[in-house]
């Protein structure tokens, strides 16, 4: 039985057709990039397993349930997704950090004296300064990594990544790219950034 499932899918947006008779079979643990120009329905692709975007034929299935069909809080649990744009509520990032813990049906917990994992902050070289900042004082790139850095510590078994990496340097795209290629969880990430091909471990799909 396979986890996720594109079958036959066709989306139409503003007259232009994005996807006929697209299928494609994910397996838990599978590693997708997702390529291609822009304005080809990337980020749709993603925003249909998010129950963001209906498509106009076709069918997803998710451990071989209908999407259609499926209770979307349900879905979206199964998630831990990452756009270029993190959005963070303004004001003090700890206190942001706090209270997404305190949501009752979020996963994340804070660890250790910073609220963030030592391994991850050292890894994707977030200082923990940044921590102590309002949140508009954060450049797009150290949006990024801490977006990437809440959603590993999520515990999520499937990662929805678009565009993550745009903000960050050459060196800082391999640590990424890296991490989700080992990592044992599903991951499905848009890019345009080769050091996500470098690892070797990605399927690419494109058009």
């Amino acid at each position: 039985m396979a986890f996720i499932e594109f079958k036959n899918i066709y989306l139409m947006y503003e007259d232009k057709v994005l996807f006929q008779d697209f299928s494609m079979i994910i397996e838990k643990g599978d590693k997708i990039l997702i390529t291609g120009k822009s304005g080809a329905g990337k980020s749709s692709l993603i925003k249909m397993l998010l129950g963001f975007s209906n498509y106009n034929k076709g069918s997803i299935k998710i451990n071989d349930k209908e999407l259609k069909d499926s209770d979307f809080s349900d879905i979206r649990s199964l998630y831990a997704y990452v756009n270029q744009d993190v959005t963070i509520r303004q004001g003090n990032v700890m206190k942001f950090l706090m209270n997404l813990e305190s949501y009752k049906h979020n996963t994340f917990k804070m660890e250790g004296d910073y609220g963030l994992r030592d391994d991850l902050m050292k890894l994707f070289e977030f200082d923990k300064s940044l921590l102590y900042k309002e949140s508009q004082e954060l450049s797009g790139g150290e949006r990024q990594r801490l977006g990437i850095i809440i959603a590993i510590m999520l515990n999520k078994p499937v990662f929805l990544l678009d565009e993550i990496t745009s903000g960050l340097d050459y060196e800082l795209k391999g640590k990424v790219a890296n991490y989700f290629a080992k990592c044992n969880e599903t991951v499905i990430s848009i890019s345009h950034d080769l050091v996500w091909k470098e690892t070797g471990k990605f399927i690419k799909v494109g058009w």
